[in-house]
């Protein structure tokens, strides 16, 4: 058969993601600072030039890989939320949740957070990914069977507790792992979790 010739606009496209994999992956690996242009280049397999013409800044390749990042986090989540057997079992969507904030991936995030702190550029980039999540996050919430009769501002409360939360327990896992601590610190943040729920919950 004769070889199907890519389209520019599909070159453009496969670069830009190779790009933005690398960037990911550079982040994973050895940080955000280590974010350089010579080390995306040789992880994605493309010139400086290749890379430019692309993204005007490193920044923005930055800021794509932040977005990308945001976008896979939300479809893994919701993809493994769905063929939880039972939804309405706190402690399984807890430790689904806690399993998400641990994936490397997450790394990224958590690397361009601290870095946002002192960089207000990067702080309103990830603003817009933030409140993306967010959105998602309530989306997700209010259909779950266990947040029954919370309300939307609720919703978004509690669940950003929780991902406050699983965010510091993969900042201190990475680190410090105790996975002989996992099981007892499940069970007593399910207890808490589950007593504002009962508490807040509405009829069946």
């Amino acid at each position: 058969m004769p070889e199907v010739r890519r389209t520019q606009a599909q070159r453009r496209a496969e670069t830009s993601k190779a790009l933005i994999d690398a960037a990911i992956e550079t982040i994973v690996d050895k940080g955000y600072a280590q974010v350089t242009v010579k080390e995306v280049c040789r992880r994605a397999g493309v010139s400086h030039g290749g890379l430019f013409g692309r993204f005007p800044t490193l920044f923005d390749l930055v800021a794509a890989a932040a977005a990308e990042v945001g976008k896979r986090q939300r479809e893994s989540f919701v993809a493994k939320m769905n063929q939880l057997p039972d939804r309405s079992d706190l402690t399984e969507v807890l430790s689904l949740w806690r399993s998400a904030a641990r994936d490397p991936i997450n790394a990224v995030w958590l690397e361009l957070t601290m870095a946002a702190r002192t960089d207000p550029a990067l702080r309103e980039k990830l603003e817009v990914v933030r409140l993306e999540y967010a959105a998602a996050l309530v989306t997700g919430g209010v259909k779950m069977p266990s947040a029954r009769g919370l309300s939307v501002e609720q919703v978004l409360a509690l669940g950003s507790i929780v991902v406050f939360c699983f965010d510091g327990d993969a900042l201190s896992t990475g680190a410090f792992p105790q996975p002989e601590q996992d099981a007892a610190r499940m069970a007593v943040f399910s207890e808490m979790v589950g007593h504002y729920l009962a508490a807040h919950r509405g009829p069946a």
